[in-house]
């Protein structure tokens, strides 16, 4: 079956699907593949009041509500001093949603499937390459897309980046062992930040009950009960120069320490921005756009990891331990 299409887009999640949809909205017909991971995420995860932004423009905003999502009215923190309690009425955008991961991710592909965009989903890419002004991509031996355009939205793995000789820089190897505990009541609406010397800890309620998380860099993760899963955390960054006919979004550009909270917001965010600038390409032949995005996503990182170190660096009581002592050096773009 062979598909034909202006922007082919690697990857049905937040950043994927932000791309699409706004793609989409401008008139630039696309479709999304999307290859089923054997390892699912993590199940929970916290969303600052922001992520409101990116899920109103692309018109996603009630649904999201309507999902049964937990509020967040207040976080709970020990890292470095004392213990704090912040409430979320002192915040800009509002309180925290605490998310069911497959519940938001099924919730936007079904956003995208509305609009009339496709989904395939492929366990093999075979082929993938340039031939004159378009993409030739094949698919499970007998499939085929046609696009003027590709964007790589495949998260960590940046499956179609690496494809194409690109390497993305990792700045550290956190990961997360992670379960989901039956609710604990006195934590209805509270998020649990904790440190200690070999990591971090987080806890939220989400929809299915308790998620709980733990953050270490991988060669220290020795002791942890094996009936916890697992997902990479760490941050890196894809560089990628502009004139290629291939954009990366979402964790494919810029994966981020979940320590900041933003990562599928800027994620959206950072779609809709790419999605602007492809549209702009694909009309006019102008590259500028593009290279503005680009230029973007390197800025916003270089500011992420400046902010990320210093975050850190408050905790200061186990300056000898390894998981520490990594993140006392300053993190360079």
């Amino acid at each position: 079956m062979r598909q034909t299409c202006s922007v082919c887009i690697f990857g049905a999640g937040p950043a994927g699907a932000a791309t699409a949809a706004r793609l989409n909205d401008l008139g630039v017909d696309c479709l999304v593949l999307d290859r089923p991971s054997a390892k699912k995420n993590w199940g929970g995860e916290s969303f600052t009041g922001s992520i409101r932004e990116p899920l109103k423009a692309l018109g996603m905003w009630e649904d999201f509500c309507a999902a049964g999502h937990v509020a967040g009215y207040e976080q709970r923190t020990t890292w470095g001093a004392p213990s704090s309690t912040k409430d979320s009425i002192f915040n800009r955008y509002g309180h925290f949603w605490h998310v069911d991961r497959h519940r938001f991710d099924d919730g936007l592909r079904r956003a995208i499937q509305a609009r009339g965009i496709p989904i395939l989903s492929y366990q093999s890419l075979d082929e993938l390459r340039r031939r004159s002004e378009r993409w030739c991509v094949r698919l499970d031996h007998d499939g085929e897309v046609s696009a003027r355009y590709l964007v790589d939205a495949t998260g960590r793995a940046c499956a179609v980046a690496r494809r194409l000789g690109a390497r993305p820089r990792l700045y550290d190897r956190l990961i997360a062992f992670t379960a989901v505990v039956p609710r604990n009541s006195e934590f209805n609406h509270a998020m649990i930040i904790e440190s200690m010397p070999q990591g971090w800890w987080y806890a939220a309620p989400v929809p299915q009950g308790h998620v709980l998380a733990f953050f270490t860099d991988a060669d220290l993760a020795t002791q942890l009960p094996r009936s916890m899963k697992t997902a990479a955390a760490n941050s890196a960054f894809t560089p990628v120069r502009n004139g290629q006919s291939w954009i990366p979004v979402g964790d494919a550009c810029a994966a981020h320490d979940p320590l900041c909270g933003w990562g599928v917001f800027r994620a959206m965010t950072n779609g809709v921005r790419a999605a602007d600038a492809i549209a702009t390409y694909l009309k006019n032949a102008d590259e500028a756009p593009l290279e503005n995005y680009f230029e973007l996503c390197r800025e916003q990182f270089t500011r992420y990891l400046e902010g990320l170190s210093k975050h850190y660096s408050y905790e200061q009581r186990w300056p000898n331990a390894p998981f520490w002592r990594r993140r006392s050096e300053t993190w360079r773009p």
